[in-house]
């Protein structure tokens, strides 16, 4: 074989040397997170972390699947995205899926929290009364009265009544303190936000240290004790979700609905019982829920 002429030999080595010059430097670039954004300018890429408890949900971004979460995994994290926004679902077979557009800034990880409700909720019937054997007439059984079904039936006869007088201090530094001649009512209080319905509409805000606040209360002016409305039509009563203080438990009039504070696009809201009339009570983080003279315990 003749071997290549001195003439091509450095031609080669001059293309060799260009292609490693052009490579490294968009290889240090694309592994320290950069990538091209439009009109081939180069930006920093950000992340997204969602949430989830829910082992077998799948990620989507833009309708594109991502990732599945295992059993073991607490949420989904996806980095290396270009800024910008994104459509975020999570869905998982028997649930109800959940939606957010999410914003995506440079060397920034934005985060949310999914929820997803079973479509169809285990409820466990309490009975109104318990069978103690046959009478004397040896024809009927005698019943009692329930004491599991007294002291749910109990839980109902409490409603959402006006603030008490330390609103001011569950509210301190927010502008729903200093206003005297606002109305609050159902004032509730569960970690660092807090809850309460005026004018019919349920808020929520945060009173805790800016730095732990959750995204959402921020807002692009980073001032994190602005009031959110969670919801405005026909509340007759509302408690924050068990375990947790990032949902809201709605009693309206159609049923009882479970909804986000979060008001980044728009709100997620999910039925549990969806029953004109229907109620809700919590005690020590369990659920009861009555429908006229039916009440049920609710496995969550």
């Amino acid at each position: 074989m003749k071997p290549l002429s001195r003439r091509r030999r450095s031609l080669y080595l001059i293309l060799c040397i260009l292609v490693f010059v052009v490579l490294v430097p968009l290889t240090l670039l694309y592994s320290s997170g950069y990538r091209l954004g439009e009109h081939f300018a180069l930006v920093k890429t950000g992340g997204i972390y969602i949430g989830s408890n829910q082992p077998g949900a799948e990620l989507y971004l833009n309708n594109e699947f991502v990732r599945g979460v295992g059993i073991l995994k607490q949420g989904f994290f996806v980095q290396d995205l270009s800024p910008g926004m994104y459509t975020v679902t999570v869905k998982k077979e028997g649930h109800y899926s959940w939606e957010k557009v999410l914003k995506v800034q440079p060397q920034l990880v934005v985060e949310a929290s999914a929820f997803m409700l079973p479509q169809e909720m285990i409820l466990t019937p309490i009975p109104e009364f318990l069978q103690e054997g046959q009478t004397a007439t040896r024809t009927a059984t005698r019943r009692i009265l329930n004491p599991s079904y007294a002291e749910a039936t109990a839980l109902f006869a409490t409603t959402t009544t006006a603030a008490s007088a330390n609103q001011n201090i569950l509210l301190a530094g927010t502008k729903t303190a200093s206003s005297t001649a606002r109305v609050i009512e159902g004032l509730k209080k569960k970690g660092d936000i807090v809850l309460w319905k005026e004018k019919n509409v349920v808020l929520a805000t945060w009173v805790g240290n800016n730095s732990q606040a959750p995204l959402y209360f921020c807002g692009e002016e980073h001032l994190c004790n602005r009031e959110i409305p969670v919801y405005a039509q026909g509340v007759r009563f509302f408690d924050f979700y068990p375990n947790g203080n990032e949902l809201v438990i709605l009693a309206i009039d159609n049923g009882v609905f479970v909804a986000e504070i979060d008001d980044r696009s728009v709100r997620n809201i999910q039925p549990m019982y969806e029953k004109p009339g229907a109620e809700f009570r919590i005690d020590d983080d369990v659920l009861f829920i009555r429908d006229g003279k039916l009440i049920f315990s609710v496995e969550l």
